[in-house]
């Protein structure tokens, strides 16, 4: 064994602990009979348990030795994220948390892989967390694919591509990378996003709506055209026109232009593609002189926080974070111990929250 090699015995003595050669409280051998099993000096060995006692798993007491303060638990699977959004709006870190939660409980470690923050885009983001999770040899990624994005798609296939050649097991959160029907071979964990346009349409409908506009970023995500698929099947099954339903894709940053737009289209009813976006939405219209409800009814997706506090309480439909977590959770341990198994696709449903955004539904 080469001379300088506490590393290689930390490695080896951390290796013992773990597989519970020792118990909490036990004393380890002494430095002298651990130097002369591995074939070095005494200092050599302090430098491993120094890096043990960093470690927190091990105590050194003058006169009587070193002992073990703490068995770390061993885990079978390390599974990562690649989330480039991740903070950006509330959904995804109670999600992720309640996978946290779940995995406490298995043999899972969960990390939670984050880049080093210097990238100009979400792009250089999302590939930046691929190869972190790669250089980890993780064993599965949840993977949220990118949107809004110049070449989303392109980038999202090479993410799903290099972690297949790394056999990582990837299970999608949300989203597809590919546009509805089509599907990538991996399993996917998200709400039904056509039920919950269906019914936030439905409830707009119940309360005396007639003309409809759905409000949406530039190049909509995958989530957002299934929403509008689900209004349209709303106001179908109610046998309105086609044409009562607008959807004007816009950038939101300024809100005082789009709300100027949504006065001079004068539609019943607003639905916005999610929370913040009818946030931002809402403060300009009011400013402008719209009353809300009476003139404008809103409505929106997610359930953030915030969505009860707004000057006028925002009706939106509600995501299930837990259970998505729940499920997410299951679905990757399912996948770890059986990678040959079919993809499955899990659409859990969520719940309308109805607020003073819009009337009550009539009875």
């Amino acid at each position: 064994m080469k001379k300088n090699s506490f590393k290689t015995i930390h490695d080896e003595l951390l290796k013992r602990i773990q597989r519970g050669d020792y118990r909490t409280g036990e004393l380890l051998p002494t430095d002298l009979q651990l130097a002369a099993e591995f074939g070095v000096s005494r200092p050599t060995i302090a430098r491993a348990f120094s890096m043990l006692v960093n470690d927190g798993l091990v105590g050194r007491k003058a006169g009587y030795g070193t002992f073990i303060t703490r068995v770390p638990r061993s885990f079978h699977w390390n599974v990562g994220l690649i989330i480039p959004g991740l903070g950006e709006t509330e959904i995804f870190e109670p999600i992720c948390s309640k996978i946290a939660e779940c995995f406490d409980r298995e043999d899972v470690k969960f990390h939670w892989t984050s880049s080093s923050g210097t990238h100009a885009s979400k792009r250089e983001t999302a590939l930046q967390l691929c190869r972190s999770c790669i250089e980890q040899k993780l064993d599965g990624v949840f993977f949220t694919p990118m949107e809004h994005e110049e070449d989303a798609e392109t980038t999202n296939r090479q993410i799903l591509r290099q972690l297949n050649d790394a056999h990582i097991q990837t299970v999608l959160l949300d989203r597809d990378v590919l546009p509805w029907p089509q599907q990538t071979p991996q399993d996917l964990v998200g709400i039904d996003n056509i039920q919950a346009g269906f019914v936030v349409a439905r409830h707009l409908i119940d309360a005396g709506c007639k003309t409809f506009l759905f409000i949406t970023a530039p190049v909509p995500a995958t989530t957002v055209k299934l929403r509008i698929m689900g209004c349209r099947e709303a106001l179908l099954q109610s046998s309105f026109s086609p044409d009562s339903l607008r959807i004007l894709e816009t950038d939101i940053s300024n809100p005082g232009s789009v709300a100027d737009t949504i006065r001079r289209i004068q539609p019943d009813a607003l639905v916005c593609a999610n929370d913040a976006t009818a946030a931002s939405l809402m403060r300009s219209l009011i400013d402008k002189g719209t009353a809300i409800p009476e003139q404008l009814q809103i409505s929106a997706f997610d359930d953030v926080r915030y969505a009860s506090l707004l000057s006028v309480p925002l009706t939106t439909y509600r995501q299930p974070c837990d259970e998505i977590g729940t499920t997410a959770a299951a679905t990757m341990l399912e996948r770890l111990k059986n990678p040959s198994r079919s993809p499955r696709r899990i659409s859990l449903k969520g719940e309308l929250i109805v607020r003073q955004s819009t009337k009550e539904a009539v009875q």
